[in-house]
């Protein structure tokens, strides 16, 4: 019997021309189309916080982040599709850092009003967190508020996802402090007023610093604030 070698092909730079051809690396700022889409809506929701949608150009955008104009279209259809993607990018990071407590607190209703005043202490220690993080930049904060302000092209899209569920729990919870099992008008004033307790700190933070003599929204006041509020719900 003769021996038959199994074909492998010719040896090319160790590879054999039976072999599946090696992907090129990628060149350029197009190496990861992940990477460019994340760079685009971080560049963008900088400049969307500072100069609003009229006020902030494409090219802007592009020139911020070092990829070429079009990779905007490529990625997002134009301004207004990265625009809504700024948007969609701050409901997901909301989720991400308060979608685990919220769920709990939501499977666990209808709740008796002690258990009901304790959830909503939580809530309100995992927005200060999130709202007055101060290791984080916060241009997507003032994005939000730009949206709550003036009703721009995301607001319906934030409204939806995050503004009303948001107090609808919380008004909820108030209710259930209350003992009511649905909320009632007063109780969705006092979810508004609760909630936009934060926004003396974010879009009117110079002011309240000023006011209550400190230089800088740090860790320190961040926990005087959520003590507050605490002590607050605890009197309703």
């Amino acid at each position: 019997m003769g021996c038959h070698a199994t074909p492998v092909g010719r040896m090319e730079g160790g590879v054999t021309s039976t072999s599946p051809p090696r992907p090129r690396a990628p060149r350029g700022p197009y190496r990861s189309s992940a990477e460019t889409r994340q760079r685009l809506i971080g560049a963008a929701l900088a400049l969307f916080s500072k100069h609003g949608f009229e006020g902030t150009s494409t090219r802007e955008i592009a020139a911020s982040t070092g990829v070429a104009l079009p990779a905007i279209t490529y990625h997002f259809g134009g301004k207004e599709g990265l625009y809504r993607a700024c948007a969609e990018h701050v409901v997901e990071r909301y989720r991400a850092r308060m979608l685990t407590g919220v769920s709990a607190i939501q499977a666990g209703m209808p709740m008796p009003p002690d258990v009901a005043r304790a959830a909503l202490q939580e809530v309100v220690s995992l927005l200060a967190g999130m709202l007055l993080d101060v290791a984080e930049d916060d241009s997507w904060a003032t994005f939000m508020m730009r949206e709550m302000n003036h009703k721009g092209l995301a607001h319906d899209l934030l409204y939806r996802d995050l503004w009303e569920p948001g107090l609808t729990l919380v008004a909820g919870l108030v209710a259930a402090i209350g003992g009511r099992a649905e909320p009632a008008q007063e109780d969705r004033l006092e979810a508004l007023l609760l909630l936009s307790s934060f926004s003396a700190f974010t879009t009117a933070r110079r002011v309240a610093l000023d006011f209550v003599g400190w230089t800088a929204v740090d860790p320190a006041l961040v926990a005087a604030i959520v003590a507050r509020l605490q002590a607050r719900i605890a009197a309703l």
